[in-house]
């Protein structure tokens, strides 16, 4: 069997052997001086939460505040954290949140309103290490708590009694 060239293939390889090479000499140096630009950081044990709590409260560092107030918390003791259903990024900071107070045992609400009068009035303070609310208001009879950022705010139960 013979092998035929004939200059339609040959225009083919070679048009589509150009573009490869013109789009490789034109995308090879923008990504070089990005790379060289903006070098990869090493990053820490927290990096991926602390990149959420600062778009989502503005707050840097809002991790190891977490953390901090959670390890100075009775671990036998629950956390409550509410959320609001219809807002995505009260979920994502309850969900967070939740996976920062680890060791504790966490319960999640989600709440249609922005008011959890309701839902804390049926616990009893004295099982609570702390109420997180997740862009939900905190209600006035509750002390106030540390507030990071904007739209989270961790009231500890231990420090105050609870009042209803």
């Amino acid at each position: 069997m013979t092998f035929r060239f004939s200059y339609g293939r040959i225009a083919h390889v070679l048009l589509w052997g150009g573009l490869a090479v013109a789009s490789l000499g034109i995308s090879i140096p923008k990504i070089y001086s990005g790379v060289t630009q903006y070098p990869l950081r090493p990053t820490g044990p927290l990096h991926t939460c602390d990149s959420y709590l600062k778009f989502a409260t503005g707050k840097s560092g809002a991790s190891k505040d977490l953390i901090s107030i959670f390890q100075s918390m009775t671990a036998s003791k629950r956390i409550i954290i509410f959320t609001r259903k219809d807002d995505a990024f009260s979920s994502g900071l309850g969900m967070t949140t939740a996976y920062l107070a680890s060791p504790h045992l966490v319960r999640l609400f989600e709440i249609s309103g922005t008011h959890p009068d309701s839902e804390l009035a049926k616990m009893n303070p004295e099982e609570l290490a702390a109420v997180v609310f997740c862009r939900v208001n905190r209600p006035n009879w509750l002390p106030a708590g540390k507030v990071i950022g904007s739209g989270l705010e961790v009231v500890s139960t231990s420090e105050k009694k609870v009042r209803r």
